[in-house]
């Protein structure tokens, strides 16, 4: 019986860090191309959001593009700015600010023109990329 009570603790406590794991990594950095540090001591990160394969090359399909600002030791940093560029399509905004959470967010908007659409972001002096394909 005490074996039980045993295993059936062990099992909670499995449980409540297996929770808590999923948290702690769930409130990290969910961008690609993490790099850094800035010589501002900043972390940049960038994502591309779409849906299949790609967006349709119809000049009005669009992707959200997530830019992300972290310390090194991955606290937000509220108020950088962001310079974004692309070789394919238009942004709605070229220059972001990151808000509360050190995240910002403008729009992909595709051309005619099929590709793969590289946007880059910058902070401070370093660089990170995503790709979009136009299709």
């Amino acid at each position: 019986m005490e074996i039980m009570k045993t295993i059936i603790k062990i099992k909670k406590l499995t449980l409540v860090l297996l929770i808590a794991g999923g948290i702690f990594w769930g409130c990290q950095a969910v961008v690609e191309d993490l790099t850094g540090p800035s010589s501002l001591g900043n972390r940049l990160g960038i994502q591309g959001l779409f849906g299949g394969a790609g967006i349709q090359n119809d000049g009005a399909s669009q992707a959200t593009i997530k830019v992300e600002v972290f310390t090194v030791d991955n606290v937000p940093v509220t108020g950088a700015t962001v310079t974004l560029t692309t070789t394919l399509g238009t942004l709605t905004a070229a220059t972001l600010t990151t808000g509360a959470s050190g995240a910002a967010t403008t729009t992909l908007t595709s051309g005619t023109t099929t590709g793969i659409a590289f946007v880059t972001a910058t902070v401070d002096n370093v660089t990170a990329t995503t790709s979009v394909p136009i299709i």
